[in-house]
């Protein structure tokens, strides 16, 4: 059995997605299958898929564009391997992704993924890596999740038969359905942590933010929240209040309101005080209190 399998559904980005697939090629971990969901491309994609001699690449055509949740589902249907990492098709993995991913998982038989680190690669050149502890936390995570927490899917490797017992992707959503998925991973046990670098998420002008995108996050959460336990969904509520006090912080110290923003940072740390403990959250909340304090004592 193969032990990773790399799906990238794809559209009409047929020379991004060359530069992707190169990075998958140049892993250090050898032992992967990528399967390559092409979800009706109208560019010179599909002859593009028909030159790779790789053995490992596969493809599959999908004739009737069909959104990417339907695409990484089809992918996900095809893999052979142990574990499954959903790659964007503009997004690029660093060469030892799979190596440190997969390092993770078999060291912790109990863990439901692995997620690496990532720099974001801004328009104008500028390279900045995302904030992770500096060394390795396996934790459930759902709670961090819930309160805004993220890592993107090309940074994740998942256990294939985890994904497949949640459903994979829900195809009614085109939007937040990596959010929807990595609720319903999480939710079944610990995940593995790495401060590796996995992968490289590029900005360029083909990307766009739907209007609505944030109304659709507050469903998948709501959705999520409804299915935990009357005590798990109490302190679900909270951390989500406690999410919504930091963002209101955050426009406060925009409009330079320092003491608003820090009477809302101090409630969001009493509101979900396991967050304010957590490797993943914790630092972070403290950096918007010290921000807010030291505006607030600044003569």
């Amino acid at each position: 059995m193969t032990t990773v399998s790399v799906v990238i559904a794809t559209r009409n980005r047929r020379a991004l997605l060359s530069e992707t697939i190169a990075t998958v090629q140049e892993q250090s971990f050898g032992d992967w299958e990528l399967i390559v969901v092409d979800d009706a491309s109208t560019d010179d994609t599909p002859a593009y898929l028909t030159t790779l001699r790789d053995s490992r690449i596969r493809s599959i055509r999908r004739e009737v564009h069909g959104e990417r949740s339907a695409a990484r589902n089809a992918g996900l249907a095809a893999a052979r391997g142990t574990f499954v990492m959903f790659l964007d098709d503009d997004d690029l993995l660093r060469a030892n992704a799979l190596e440190a991913l997969v390092g993770a998982l078999a060291a912790e038989p109990n863990a439901v993924a692995a997620a690496g680190a990532c720099r974001i690669l801004q328009r104008n050149g500028d390279s900045v890596k995302v904030y992770r502890p500096a060394k390795q936390v396996t934790r459930v995570i759902w709670r961090e999740l819930l309160f805004g927490w993220w890592s993107n899917s090309g940074q994740n490797l998942y256990r294939t038969a985890t994904v497949r017992d949640a459903g994979g992707f829900d195809p009614a959503l085109s939007l937040c359905e990596d959010r929807k998925l990595w609720l319903a991973v999480a939710a079944g046990g610990p995940v593995c942590v790495v401060p590796v670098v996995a992968m490289e998420y590029r900005q360029h002008d083909g990307q766009s933010k739907a209007p609505n995108v944030d109304e659709i996050r507050r469903s998948v959460w709501s959705e999520f929240i409804a299915s935990l336990d009357s005590h798990q969904q109490r302190e679900a509520r909270r951390i989500r209040r406690a999410a919504d006090l930091v963002d209101r912080a955050e426009r406060s110290r925009g409009e330079h309101r320092f003491g608003d923003a820090l009477a809302d940072q101090l409630r969001a740390c009493l509101l979900a005080p396991s967050l304010v403990a957590s490797p993943l959250t914790g630092r972070p909340l403290w950096w918007g209190v010290k921000k807010s304090l030291l505006r607030v004592s600044a003569p």
